[in-house]
């Protein structure tokens, strides 16, 4: 009888053994198919539509989308800055006695199909810089 004193040990170690077995033949990959070119249209169409899930953006600040609006904003912001300060006006005359600009004429505004795309460019109209009509015209006269 002193054998039978190490059964449940015994057990133990098979249950032991036996749930590491079922694990390991838990992470061997699926047999191969039997058809491999529905397989691979299916791994494809799984692979098309994760991308699509990033790319269309998820309501998480984890998403593509929403980690690209930062720096796309500087960076347009910073492509803006390098545009001349062109301005669809006559130059302001100075007066003789002063030799001060008259005052500006206001700029219209935008078109309305622009409204968003202006929504942060900085004015530049205290830019010794500006562009006129004028110089747009002796520039394409020469």
């Amino acid at each position: 009888m002193k054998g039978f004193g190490r059964l449940p040990e015994l057990e133990e170690e098979l249950e032991k053994l036996l749930e590491r077995t079922t694990h390991d033949l838990s992470r061997l990959p699926s047999p191969p198919s039997s058809e491999p070119v529905g397989e691979i249209l299916r791994l494809i169409g799984s692979f098309a539509r994760s991308i699509e899930y990033v790319v269309e953006g998820t309501p998480d600040d984890d998403g593509l989308i929403q980690a690209l609006r930062e720096p796309r904003k500087s960076f347009k912001k910073a492509i803006r800055q390098t545009a001349p300060d062109f301005r669809p006006l006559a130059r302001p005359k100075r007066t003789e006695k002063s030799m001060v600009n008259q005052p500006q004429p206001a700029i219209p505004p935008a078109p309305i199909f622009l409204k968003d795309e202006e929504e942060d460019w900085e004015d530049q109209t205290g830019s010794r810089d500006a562009i006129y009509i004028e110089d747009v015209m002796k520039r394409a006269n020469s």
